[in-house]
């Protein structure tokens, strides 16, 4: 009986199972029915920014940096000894002049410390007494040597007529002759104390060599200055101003090179221009040219020193200030440019999209050349006047059909000289 019940359960088993996998088989296959389906290409036109490829005439630059400094600095030194009774005046403090032997005020030094001055401005002075005494002495003495001399001339005058008449020996009237040559002596030499004298006492005045700068005054009223010694001031030009800057050997062998082959020409032979700009400004406002080359290359560096000038009326350049220089690198050539924006990049390298036929976009490799300003110099891959898509790169590929909108800027416009420094 117990046999019987379980052979009965194991055919409903069985029975079960079956019409379950009956069922299953007939049931529609939902899961599949309900699959996402692959994404098809995006046939949305996409805009974007392009704006055409210029052809523009431009020059290849090289940039370094340097320091300006003053064509004349002039270390400004007592040339007489004395006590120093006037320097350069400290902010606007009055000043006071200089005294004669009664206390007479003679002059008054009218300058401030870092004061333009002009050539021949007043200084410094020094205590004139002693060397308006010295030059007193040395004239006085000068007169009465005049004085004796008249009367030796007179009497070997005399002397003409007496040894005439064999009044007198030869040796007599040689002894006059010789006194009237020792008095021409002397007075020669009295004039020469005479005139040194009036130049000690015009170093009394110290006075500006030059026009520029002055510095600040180095020795104080009262204090004992030596002659060619003691330094006063100083006064450094800026008008023009010199600019050094050092370049690295191989550009230097790169300049030769195109050199040689007629490319550009020698600084030795031809004013070469060249910009500056400084730590504040962009670009390259101020215009100057390559005032010297130096004969040799560092062997511990391996730069050669190069030096620029510039005109500086405006005085905005002043010795020891930090600059960028531009330097000419290339003769002028035909170039093409794009927009800096519209270059990417890859695994491949540098590319742009090109808006062809039908509005498609292409990628095409490029080689780049220098920056100019807010262009590039595309030296291989792209032609003037195909248009490149300068916004929404990220968003194209390949066979993307775009919709052209206005661009933000305008390409071909000539660029700002300070900024680019090759545009025509």
């Amino acid at each position: 009986m117990e046999f019987t019940v379980c052979r009965v359960n194991l055919m409903d088993r069985a029975s079960l199972i079956t019409f379950a996998t009956v069922v299953l088989f007939l049931l529609p296959s939902g899961c599949q029915s309900q699959a996402p389906a692959s994404p098809k290409p995006s046939t949305a036109v996409i805009p974007v920014e392009v704006q055409p490829a210029t052809s523009r005439i431009v020059v290849d630059y090289r940039e370094y940096t340097g320091r300006t400094a003053a064509v004349n600095a002039v270390e400004i030194r007592a040339r007489v000894s004395g006590y120093l009774i006037q320097s350069p005046r400290s902010g606007r403090s009055a000043a006071s002049g200089s005294v004669d032997a009664d206390h007479n005020v003679l002059h008054a030094v009218q300058v401030d410390e870092g004061e333009a001055v002009k050539t021949g401005d007043l200084l410094a002075v020094i205590d004139p007494r002693p060397y308006e005494l010295a030059l007193r002495q040395s004239q006085g003495s000068l007169d009465a040597a005049d004085a004796r001399l008249r009367q030796a001339q007179q009497d070997l005058s005399r002397s003409d007529s007496l040894l005439d008449k064999k009044a007198i020996s030869q040796g007599e009237y040689d002894k006059a002759v010789a006194a009237v040559a020792e008095l021409q002596g002397q007075i020669e030499n009295l004039k020469a104390t005479v005139a040194r004298n009036k130049l000690d006492l015009e170093f009394t005045q110290v006075r500006s060599p030059i026009d520029g700068l002055l510095g600040r005054s180095l020795v104080t009223n009262g204090n004992l200055v030596n002659a060619d010694s003691t330094i006063l001031t100083t006064v450094v030009s800026i008008d023009p101003i010199y600019v050094d800057f050092n370049v690295d050997e191989q550009s230097v062998l790169d300049y030769r090179s195109r050199m040689l082959e007629g490319k550009v020409k020698s600084a030795r032979d031809t004013q070469i221009a060249i910009r500056l700009g400084l730590a504040n400004e962009a670009g390259y406002p101020h215009e100057g040219t390559i005032d010297f080359v130096n004969n040799r290359t560092d062997p511990d560096t391996g730069n050669t020193r190069i030096r620029g000038m510039f005109r500086n009326p405006s005085g905005i350049l002043s010795p020891g200030l930090f600059a960028r220089i531009q330097v000419p690198f290339t003769a002028e050539y035909q170039a093409t440019l794009i927009p800096t924006t519209a270059i990417g990049m890859d695994q491949q390298g540098r590319y742009v999209m090109v808006v062809g036929d039908g509005n498609k976009v292409a990628r095409r490799s490029i080689t780049p050349g220098e920056l100019k300003g807010n262009m590039t110099v595309i030296r291989k891959g792209l032609q003037p006047g195909e248009n490149v898509v300068t916004s929404g790169l990220q968003k194209i590929r390949p066979g993307s059909e775009v919709r052209i909108e206005t661009a933000t800027e305008e390409l071909g416009g000539p660029q700002k000289s300070a900024e680019t420094g090759d545009s025509k």
